[in-house]
């Protein structure tokens, strides 16, 4: 104590009587010997300015602004606290600290003694994209202690460990032993009903068995895409509300299952209307409550939002990449028949263990908050709240539906697109494992970018579609190139991965974990509409032209619409600073009354 007064007053001795710009900057230095002389050796300041956020696990003792304590609400501050770097950011906004504001954060964070009542201690949590405080959003610290005792909740989201070489690095940690059986099990959940996406390998046995032609087949997974649509945006946010996700997931198993089951008697009975009933239907309906419960569980994760909602959507794309070959198996040895109705024994099956890994992970209750009542009353805070979203929310739908009209021309095509360009069978084949490759890499790699303070889902639904607009006007011009059809298809897969990342996360940091499922709904109809006119809007070009240049075209126009309808998109409050409005106007005397 006696050295840190001793180089307090030194600092102000020579910052108040000598020349201040010079002395200003020598006061560290004398700062830091001062300390060396005391046997307390310090990091200096320079050392620790390249710390990264990842690594903060320390409390910190933040100012709110006098500026933004005037505009009437309490943001929520990002504080990266690590050996003595010091730095703080707004979330809502990029607003710059001044000099001034640095310097004050940095001596209240050395202080000892009783912060004053406008001092709010964070903590980092690496799974969202900023700092919680310990006793909730906007929490006054008058009536707490500044240092965590040991009752509190300090425990580290990050894990140290130490390679071999010796340098020290952070891991991702799960919050509780929990929390793993639930994320691994709604990754499970999207692979297993992500086998809707093996109706091409039925497709050609079906035509040979029912003596129908394609299109007929065609307008059954037109059913399949309407119905996993409906169920995302009305079914499932209402079964989420009401019941556990163990039981939900159970249950969305079972009825695949039994939906595979009722499509295997097409070729029993020379139908398409089992197959209408039971895979459009039924398994549509059970995929698409599946996907949403799952993203609704990502964030029980170790990662980010984005992160957790990149690797949870790409589990969709990889139960048909993964089934493939065991449907393709089971045709050769039964029949189409038989191989549905093993897939629909399979998804029978796995509604045991789906069900026993999401009650071990924790999640006894509901997940969404039920629907507001229309004739509650709500504050202005509210009013204005809703006001703000509902914008968000259209432009969230442009830009989704746009830019995934754009990638759906293309990758519906893959490979007839590379063969029209001049590749061979083999060459043109392997476009469907460039689409799956960088559709998985677009959604892992969108997802990290969401996670970055410098970038975040704003920012990737911006320059996500610019990345394959040049691709795909380049291989409109070069109609005989295969290597520029090669470029747009990856360019364009990655752009479609992507925006799968970003909206949803973008969506969750704007309403919250409690509406999520019903806010994510709306916006993912123009996935469904996309869905449905995208590949048969690239199919008429085809027919009308006999290639794919106007096809690519559109699809450049539409990237360049999606990406200006994104940069429309208005920065607004987190979730969780509307709570901390919305709860102060709550508390506040006037409405007391």
């Amino acid at each position: 104590e006696k050295s840190s007064d001793v180089s307090n007053n030194l600092a102000h001795l020579t910052a108040s009587f000598v020349w201040p710009d010079a002395m200003r900057a020598l006061a560290p230095v004398a700062s830091v010997a001062v300390s060396l002389l005391a046997g307390r050796t310090r990091r200096s300041p320079a050392a620790s300015s390249s710390c990264d956020l990842s690594r903060a696990k320390k409390w910190a003792v933040v100012p709110k602004s006098s500026r933004v304590a005037a505009a009437g609400h309490l943001p929520r501050w990002r504080v990266r606290v690590v050996s003595g770097c010091y730095d703080a950011r707004r979330v809502a906004d990029g607003t710059k600290v001044n000099a001034a504001e640095r310097q004050a954060w940095k001596g209240a964070a050395h202080r000892e003694r009783r912060p004053s009542d406008i001092k709010t201690r964070a903590k980092y949590n690496p799974n969202t994209s900023y700092y919680e405080t310990e006793d909730g959003p906007g929490r006054r610290e008058a009536d707490v202690d500044t240092i965590p005792t040991s009752d509190s909740k300090p425990e580290p989201e990050t894990e140290e460990t130490e390679t071999q070489s010796g340098l020290r690095r952070f891991v991702p940690k799960f919050e509780n032993k929990k929390e793993p059986f639930a994320f691994f099990g709604a990754i499970l959940l999207n692979v297993l009903l992500g086998t809707v996406y093996c109706w091409s390998c039925y497709l050609i046995p079906l035509e040979q068995v029912l003596q129908v032609g394609r299109g007929v087949l065609s307008w059954v997974f037109s059913a399949t895409t309407v119905a996993f649509t409906i169920a995302v945006a009305k079914i499932g946010p209402g079964v989420y509300s009401r019941a556990k996700p163990a039981t939900i997931a159970a249950v969305a198993a079972t009825v695949a299952g039994l939906g595979m089951l009722c499509a295997s008697q097409a070729t029993q009975l020379v139908s398409v209307a089992p197959l209408f009933v039971g895979y459009g239907l039924l398994f549509g309906s059970a995929a698409g409550v599946g996907y949403g419960l799952s993203v609704q569980i990502s964030t029980a994760s170790a990662f980010g939002d984005g992160v957790s909602v990149g690797l949870v959507t790409s589990a969709r794309a990889a139960g048909a990449f993964l089934f493939a070959p065991v449907v393709r198996h089971l045709l050769d040895v039964g029949g189409v028949g038989y191989a549905m109705r093993c897939m629909g024994f399979l998804l029978l099956s796995s509604a045991v263990p789906l069900f026993l890994m999401l009650n071990a992970g924790g999640l006894d209750t509901p997940m969404a908050d039920p629907r507001r009542d229309k004739n509650e009353e709500i504050s202005p805070e509210q009013q204005a709240r809703d006001a703000t979203l509902r914008p968000a929310m259209a432009v969230l739908w442009a830009t989704l539906g746009l830019g995934v009209s754009s990638g759906l021309m293309v990758i519906s095509h893959a490979a007839a697109l590379l063969f029209s360009h001049g590749a061979s069978i083999g060459v043109a084949t392997a476009g469907v494992s460039i689409v799956s490759a960088c559709t998985t890499l677009g959604r892992v790699a969108g997802g990290w970018a969401c996670d970055r303070t410098w970038c975040g889902p704003a920012r990737v639904l911006r320059l996500a579609p610019l990345i394959a607009a040049p691709a795909l006007a380049w291989a409109s011009a070069s109609g005989t190139s295969v290597l520029a059809a090669q470029c747009a298809l990856a360019a364009a897969s990655l752009t479609y991965g992507a925006m799968g990342s970003a909206v949803p996360t973008e969506v969750r940091r704007r309403v919250g974990p409690g509406n999520f499922a019903r806010a994510y709904g709306k916006v993912y109809t123009a996935w469904g509409l996309a869905g449905l006119a995208a590949p048969s809007a690239a199919g008429l070009l085809y027919d009308y032209q006999g290639n794919y240049v106007a096809a690519l075209a559109a699809a450049t126009g539409l990237c360049l619409a999606s990406a200006a309808a994104a940069a429309a998109l208005k920065p607004g409050r987190s979730h969780e600073e509307w709570e901390e409005v919305v709860g102060i106007a709550a508390g506040s005397p006037v409405n007391a009354k």
